[in-house]
C-alpha cells in the first residue's frame, strides 16, 4: 500500500463497484477536483495497478455452468509449459485460469452446458497434456459473489450486488444487446457516444438496453482489474473444508466472509470443498491470522483449509462474449 496514498485509495473504493462511474462523481467521492481524479485514474492505468474496465456477465444466463478444475502438473522445459499455457489461454471454454503455489499449479474455469460437454474438453486436455498431469480434482461453481476491498479505506467489505452462477438459464438477447455486451466486456468505460457509433443506435435504446440488461441479471456489474501485486499485496485462494454445515451455518459463514475487509470473493462449490474464498492481504502472517478468527468462530464447522498464492492470471478479463460465440 505505499504506493498508493489516501487518495488513489478513494479512487480505486469508488470505481470497483462501477467501472462506468463518470469522472466527475469519482472526484466527488474522492472530495477532489475532477482534473486531479482524471490524472490520478490515468496513472494508476499506466503503473498497470488499473489493468483495465470489464463488463462481468453472469455465465449462468447464457445457459452455461462453470467447472472448476485444479491440477497438479510437471513440467520439463519451457517449451512445454508456454505449450501447455497456451492451450489453456486459447481454448474458446477457458473463461479464467491463473498458476498457483501450493497443493495445486494451476486452476481453470471451464464453461459447459453439461457433464458431457466438460468430459469432452478433460478427455482432450488429458491426451494432449496427460503425460505432465500429476493429479486433478473438479468442482462445479453453485454461486460465486464480489466484495468491495475494505481494506482500501480500513472499512469492512460490502457485497457487489447479489451472488451469481446460481441456476443456469439461458436469456435471449437481441443482436444489439449483444454487440453492446461484447463492447462493454472490452471496455466498460467506453462513452455512451462511441457505443452509439458503432451500434447504429441512438444514445437512449443503448441506455434501456443496458438497463435491461443490468435488471435481467446478465450485467453483474462493471468491474475495473486491478493488480493488487503493484502496490504490495498478494491474491490468495482458500480452499475451505466443512463438516456438518447445514444452511444456516453456511449463510453465517458467507455473512462473516461479506464483511472481512480481505476477503474479495466467495464462490460456493460441490465437490471436496465447499468454498473457495479469494484474499487479498499484504503478508502470509495475515492471512493466518484471518483463517485462525474464521476456524475460532466456527469451531464445529470449519474442518481445514487449504491456502494457494496466486502467482499469474490469464484471461482476467474474464470476457464472456467472445467464448461464447465461440462455444457456438
Amino acid at each position: 500500500m505505499k504506493q498508493l496514498d489516501k487518495i488513489d485509495r478513494k479512487i480505486l473504493a469508488a470505481i470497483e463497484t462501477d467501472a462506468r462511474m463518470p469522472v466527475s462523481r469519482i472526484a466527488k467521492k474522492a472530495r477532489i477536483s475532477r482534473t486531479v481524479a482524471e490524472y490520478r485514474l490515468k496513472k494508476s492505468e499506466e503503473t498497470g495497478i488499473i489493468r483495465g474496465y470489464y463488463c462481468l456477465l453472469d455465465p449462468s444466463k447464457f445457459g452455461l455452468t462453470v467447472w472448476k478444475l485444479w491440477l497438479s502438473i510437471k513440467m520439463g522445459n519451457d517449451k512445454e509449459r508456454e505449450g501447455f499455457y497456451g492451450f489453456v489461454s486459447e481454448h474458446p471454454r477457458v473463461w479464467w485460469y491463473s498458476e498457483c503455489a501450493g497443493a495445486y499449479d494451476v486452476v481453470i474455469c471451464v464453461l459447459c452446458r453439461n457433464p458431457h460437454e466438460f468430459y469432452d474438453f478433460f478427455t482432450h486436455l488429458q491426451g494432449k497434456w496427460g503425460k505432465i498431469i500429476r493429479d486433478s480434482v473438479t468442482l462445479i461453481n453453485v454461486s460465486f459473489e464480489y466484495h468491495t476491498r475494505g481494506y482500501l479505506l480500513e472499512n469492512r467489505s460490502k457485497l457487489i450486488g447479489t451472488s451469481f452462477q446460481k441456476r443456469p438459464r439461458l436469456q435471449k438477447m437481441t443482436e444489439t444487446e449483444m454487440e453492446i455486451l461484447r463492447l462493454l466486456s472490452k471496455n466498460s468505460r467506453i462513452g455512451y457516444a462511441k457505443l452509439s457509433q458503432k451500434t447504429g443506435k441512438n444514445v437512449k435504446t443503448i441506455r434501456r438496453a443496458i438497463e435491461n440488461l443490468k435488471h435481467a441479471g446478465i450485467i453483474v456489474y462493471f468491474r475495473p482489474s486491478i493488480d493488487v501485486s503493484k502496490f504490495g499485496y498478494e491474491y490468495y485462494k482458500v480452499l475451505l473444508h466443512l463438516q456438518n454445515a447445514t444452511v444456516d451455518v453456511q449463510n453465517s459463514i458467507l455473512h462473516w466472509c461479506r464483511r472481512h475487509p480481505n476477503i474479495m470473493a466467495v464462490i460456493s462449490c460441490v465437490g471436496p470443498w465447499q468454498f473457495e474464498l479469494e484474499v487479498e492481504t499484504d503478508s502470509f502472517k495475515n492471512l493466518v491470522a484471518m483463517l485462525t478468527e474464521l476456524k475460532d468462530t466456527f469451531p464445529e464447522t470449519v474442518r481445514r483449509y487449504e491456502t494457494l498464492i496466486i502467482t499469474r492470471e490469464g484471461n482476467y478479463e474474464l470476457d464472456l462474449i467472445e467464448r461464447v460465440s465461440k462455444i457456438g
